[in-house]
């Protein structure tokens, strides 16, 4: 039976340890002690994930674990967090985030662990990897090495909302940088310069950006060029992305934002370097999938009606799902997720955790 009072308590402990993306291994440390004090074997690697493996209980040898999976960083404000438990509701104190994303599907996690290991009830083993950097681009998760790992499937506790919600699909994320180089000058002597601002300027005026399609979107995010007021700027570099939850769109959109650049610079005397990295691949499960079904039932039985819902953001279930494991992310029950204004009502907390000790039980 999930304990309340452990479970907040562990959830203040945690947020309370500054855990801002790449700074991580305090907190890390901190969760590999509470899982190894919970009977979990446990080891920490190079990028502070942390790895832990708990043995089942009354059930066959060579039955498949479960997967379980939450990440360790905030973003910013997210150092000095200071948690107000008030009205059913834990909070910052205004100055920061709470961190709650997603340090409350990590005490979930720790609490559903404690509650199998304190009682008789026959469970399975769990794989639990609790990662760090998510909030970078998905670092940990991209970074771990799952040699060890046998589950084939799981659920990832990061999504914001009442506990019920079961996302069936997430988007394919394409990064986009580019350059364009033209001829600095002084600005008093403007002839013969190329002037990469205003190259760049029109050339993003041009593109489509924001909500593409119904599975589309893109956006630049960060436009960096110029040295002086009176120089006229010989390079600019803008940094992107383009997201979609259908990959020929997806290349579609990427390629239309790479040829209206072109076309902007014909005849400009600029260059263009337009470079794409994949971030993470597309994901995408049925209301009928087996693990979709099992993880509804188990709402079902804890008083939730399941929430199908389909994301554009990316997650560690998009690394997992290429890598072999099949993870449904579900939601951990908080809201105003990255702002001062974030909050977690601890009645949702709770059913996290009772979501999770649930699946484990056989």
């Amino acid at each position: 039976m999930i304990n309340e009072h452990r479970l907040v308590q562990t959830f203040l402990e945690l947020v309370q340890i500054d855990s801002p993306s790449g700074d991580e291994q305090q907190i890390a440390e901190c969760v590999a002690e509470s899982l190894r004090a919970r009977g979990a074997q446990v080891k920490l690697d190079s990028l502070h994930n942390v790895i832990a493996f708990v043995p089942g209980r009354g059930v066959k040898q060579g039955v498949k674990p479960l997967f379980l999976n939450a990440h360790t960083d905030n973003v910013a404000p997210a150092r000095g967090i200071k948690p107000i438990v008030a009205g059913g509701q834990i909070a910052s104190d205004g100055t920061t985030v709470l961190g709650a994303d997603d340090l409350a599907g990590v005490a979930a996690i720790l609490e559903a662990a404690a509650s199998l290991a304190e009682n008789d009830k026959k469970h399975l083993p769990l794989e639990i990897a609790i990662t760090s950097q998510e909030e970078l681009g998905l670092v940990g998760a991209k970074g771990l090495d799952l040699q060890d790992f046998h589950a084939k499937e799981g659920v990832v506790l990061d999504s914001g909302g009442p506990v019920g919600a079961i996302v069936l699909a997430s988007p394919t994320q394409n990064l986009v940088e580019i350059t364009i180089k033209g001829k600095a000058a002084h600005s008093a002597r403007p002839e013969g310069s190329i002037n990469a601002l205003k190259i760049a300027a029109a050339a993003i005026a041009r593109t489509k950006l924001g909500k593409l399609d119904r599975d589309s979107t893109a956006n630049f995010g960060i436009v960096r060029g110029g040295m002086a007021r009176n120089i006229v700027p010989d390079k600019v570099e803008i940094v992107g992305e383009v997201r979609s939850r259908n990959t020929r769109k997806l290349e579609r959109h990427t390629r239309a934002m790479k040829q209206g650049f072109e076309r902007t610079l014909r005849g400009t005397g600029a260059k263009l370097e337009f470079r794409v990295t994949r971030a993470y691949n597309r994901y995408e499960f049925g209301k009928n999938d087996r693990l979709v079904q099992r993880v509804a039932r188990v709402l079902k039985q804890l008083g939730r009606t399941p929430r199908y819902e389909m994301t554009m953001g990316g997650s560690d279930a998009n690394i997992w799902n290429a890598k072999g494991i099949k993870a449904v992310v579900v939601s951990v029950g908080y809201e105003q997720i990255h702002t001062p204004s974030e909050y977690l009502p601890v009645a949702e907390l709770v059913k996290a955790a009772e979501l999770v000790e649930t699946l484990a039980l056989v």
